[in-house]
This record gives C-alpha cells, structure tokens and sequence, in this order.
C-alpha cells in the first residue's frame, strides 16, 4: 500500500477495509485450516507478497494458530472470513481492530495490539533499517513494501496518537526488533528509525 493509496483509505471502517482488500485481492480459494486444523497449503500468496489475515481478529487473537483457533468457530476460518494483504496493509488492520474492537470480543483477550507490537512493528522496524531476509517467501512479502516508508510512519503515528490508551500500549512498545532473538540483527541498528518514531 503506497501512500496514494492509504489516502483513499485511511477513513474506512475496520470491516470496510477488509471489503476493499478482498475485492482488490480476492477470496481465498480454501478455508484457512482444514477440518482437522492442519493449514491449507493453498492459502498462500506470498509468491505475491501477500499474507493472510482473519476478519475476526476484531473478536479473537491469534486466530492463524490451531491451538488458539480451535478455541473459536470453525466458520471464522472460511474464504470469506480471510483477507489477503501486504504487510503494511496488515498492520493497518490491526491498528483498525485496536481503535474500534468489536463488542463481541472474546473475554479476558485484547485483540489487534499483539500483531501491531509483536510482529508486524518490530519487523518492519528491522526491514526499514536494513535488514535483508534470506527468506524467499518473506523477501517476496518485504519487496512489496520496502519503498512505502513513508506510509509506516504514517500508520505508527496514527497508532500512537489513537491507541496510546489501548491495554497492553506502552511508551516503548513500538521500539523492538524481530529478529535480534533469532541472532539475525540488533535492536540498536534500529536507532535511526526509532528516533524517527519517536519524532511522530
């Protein structure tokens, strides 16, 4: 998502989003799982770019995780309930979940903050400070948003600004890195970034 495009977008629902990515990237072909909890192969797309998110992540967490999912309807894994997007697009999902959680939403679970400040934030941390995945399905995903910077920070802003009384919302919680655990980069070549953060 380039920054022309978050401007046509940037006022939609959470659900409305969800619509606009599925006509713009289509269904899935297959439910996310199978009957028995094994995830359809089929429901790739990396070789676009493209990762898989679950509509009813407004009402539930983790819900790509069979031990978490099984916790839930098997419905919520239906074509029609995944949503193809690119890793901004998703971060822009969660950020949307965390402004307006569905009512509905499972007890004692605090939906779309965990994929804002767990994964996709500390990644993209690391990839807009240099990192370079030997992952041919991730470089895939990170090729499709390497050059929309400018949009990260947009949608960190608006996090900050919008969410900074969210559970689980810290002062420091945007300022992390994925893969210092794994040994594959360090959360301080990430300074320059965070000092751009810090800045919003």
């Amino acid at each position: 998502m380039n920054l022309q495009e978050y401007k046509t977008v940037e006022n939609l629902s959470y659900l409305g989003f969800c619509d606009y990515l599925q006509k713009k990237y289509g269904i899935s072909p297959v439910p996310y799982f199978t009957k028995n909890w094994n995830k359809n192969a089929k429901v790739s797309r990396t070789r676009d770019g493209l990762v898989v998110h679950h509509k009813y992540e407004d009402h539930a967490i983790m819900l790509g995780h069979p031990n978490w999912a099984q916790k839930n309807p098997y419905e919520w894994q239906l074509p029609e309930n995944l949503v193809y997007c690119d890793y901004l697009e998703h971060l822009f999902l969660h950020i949307l979940i965390c402004e307006t959680p569905s009512k509905d939403h499972n007890e004692n679970e605090i939906v779309g903050i965990g994929g804002v400040i767990n994964f996709l934030a500390p990644e993209l941390n690391d990839l807009y400070s240099g990192w370079k995945t030997k992952l041919a399905w991730q470089a895939k995903c990170h090729e499709r948003v390497i050059h929309d910077k400018d949009v990260y920070l947009l949608l960190l802003k608006r996090f900050k600004k919008n969410c900074s009384n969210y559970p689980l919302y810290t002062a420091d919680c945007l300022y992390k890195s994925f893969n210092e655990r794994y040994g594959l980069w360090k959360k301080e070549w990430n300074q320059d970034l965070f000092d751009e953060i810090e800045a919003l």
